[in-house]
Order: structure tokens, then C-alpha cells, then sequence
């Protein structure tokens, strides 16, 4: 176990094929370095998560697979606005990343999304 532990956190030794690191696990370990960027903002996050319900948890837990998947160079720069912007900016996450995540939506997914944000918020 200790041994996949430092694989994990040792990204040049992920090529290693005995380990087979999926990527997605890969991709949550991106996003938890980048949220521990800000720890003073992390215990709050944690805790207004886990206050969600199970569907907000699922719609939630896609921006944030979002956040981290469209975190490439793109032609244009999105920048959100408004509460998405205050969002970014708490936690830490980046204005690109945040608006790609949440531009990602459906107009109905994201009128549910902007009531999680304003969670986070207060």
C-alpha cells in the first residue's frame, strides 16, 4: 500500500505499467493538489459538500471532473462572471478552468448549480 501511495504522488513513475493507474484517479489527484493550494478554503469546501444532497453531490461532482478535464490549452480564454468568478476565486481553482466547468452545462443544470455555488458562498 505504501508503495502505491508514493507511485501516486510521484507522477514521473505513473508510465509504470505494473501500477496501471487509471486516469481518473489520476485526474482527482490534480484537483485535490490544486485544493490544497488554499487550505484555509479547504475544510469549508469539505464541509459544504458533504452538505449537499445526493443529486447536487453528482451534478457537483461533474463540474469538478470538468474543472480538471478542460484544463488545457484552449484557443479562446473564458472568464466567468458573477458568483462562478467569487467561486474561482475562494477556492482557488482558476477563472479558466471554473468557466469551462461550468459553461459545460445545460442552461437547466446550471440554474441547480448556481444555487450549489451560492453554498459555498455564504
Amino acid at each position: 500500500m505504501k508503495k502505491t501511495e508514493r507511485k501516486l504522488l510521484n507522477s514521473e513513475d505513473v508510465e509504470d505499467a505494473e501500477y496501471n493507474i487509471s486516469p481518473f484517479y489520476l485526474a482527482r489527484k490534480k484537483l485535490i493538489t490544486e485544493l490544497f493550494k488554499k487550505p484555509k478554503n479547504f475544510k469549508e469546501f469539505v464541509f459544504n459538500y458533504f452538505k449537499l444532497s445526493d443529486e447536487e453531490m453528482k451534478v457537483f461532482d461533474v463540474f469538478l471532473r470538468n474543472c480538471v478535464r478542460y484544463d488545457i490549452k484552449w484557443p479562446i480564454t473564458p472568464y466567468p462572471k458573477g458568483k462562478v468568478r467569487d467561486f474561482a476565486l475562494k477556492y482557488g481553482l482558476g477563472y479558466k478552468r471554473v468557466a469551462l466547468g461550468y459553461y459545460s452545462f445545460e442552461d437547466d443544470e446550471r440554474v441547480l448549480f448556481d444555487e450549489i455555488i451560492d453554498r459555498f458562498l455564504k
